[in-house]
């Protein structure tokens, strides 16, 4: 069996941000990551969209963490696009405590505040924009999904945007208990910066689309047929003869 797969996978929380997706394409937002080294820790907001790198038969294992909705785009897009796997790293690594945690020392001491940070500045932070722990808790708004979760599995791939859109420090890891409320206005106040980003494709780039039984079947069809003018020629057929669900995987994986 193949360790990963020719696509990458986006998931998402229900089928009205399916629908959103086909219609307007991937719309990047900021996004929350907490990265914890044996000493150190940052809590970070990153404008980016991602995706997983794994096996069609592993889907079932992603969505009993995330949910059952979702969405697969060639490989061939996603290196056309600039999107590359992120970099794991165990928070008890030498590598951890000797890279980037020096790393982000030198970001913060040279100016007080990443706001103010001049591009060079930004582009050496463009490289903790693309690390993740290895293991580390789940969590989804307030509420812990699962303990000691395996990120590495994900296979994460990110596109994030250039420097110049640089990611929101919020604290170190003596901060992680911030006001949840207070994150999500500032998460609200960054994305209206970038309401007008996008990560494109084309119908030709999709390989799947993912929904949660087959009742939804038909309405999804629909929906592919009313959002044809958005893409141009939309081959609807093709496109629909690509929707599998959740159900499905189950009978036949």
């Amino acid at each position: 069996m193949a360790l990963s797969s020719n696509s990458l996978l986006h998931f998402t929380k229900d089928f009205n941000s399916l629908k959103g997706i086909l219609s307007q394409t991937f719309k990047v937002k900021y996004c929350r990551e907490k990265i914890i080294t044996k000493e150190k820790g940052i809590d970070i907001l990153v404008p980016m969209v991602s995706f997983c790198d794994i096996p069609f038969s592993q889907v079932l294992t992603h969505v009993k963490s995330y949910k059952s909705y979702g969405i697969g785009l060639s490989k061939a897009w996603a290196l056309k696009k600039g999107l590359t796997p992120v970099l794991y790293i165990e928070k008890q690594s030498s590598f951890g405590s000797t890279f980037f945690d020096s790393l982000f020392e030198k970001i913060q001491d040279e100016q007080s505040g990443i706001k103010k940070m001049g591009l060079n500045s930004k582009q050496l932070l463009d490289i903790v924009r693309y690390v993740k722990n290895y293991q580390g808790d789940l969590d989804r708004n307030v509420k812990k999904i699962k303990k000691n979760y395996r990120y590495s599995d994900e296979r994460e791939w990110r596109y994030v945007l250039p420097p110049s859109h640089s990611c929101q420090f919020i604290g170190n890891c003596n901060s992680f208990g911030n006001n949840h409320k207070t994150i999500g206005i500032l998460k609200e106040n960054l994305n209206s910066t970038i309401a007008q980003e996008y990560l494109g494709f084309a119908p030709e780039d999709i390989s799947y689309i993912i929904i949660r039984s087959e009742k939804e079947r038909d309405k999804t069809i629909k929906a592919i047929r009313n959002i044809k003018d958005v893409h141009g020629q939309l081959l609807v057929s093709r496109i629909a003869s690509r929707i599998i669900s959740v159900e499905q995987i189950k009978g036949d994986y």
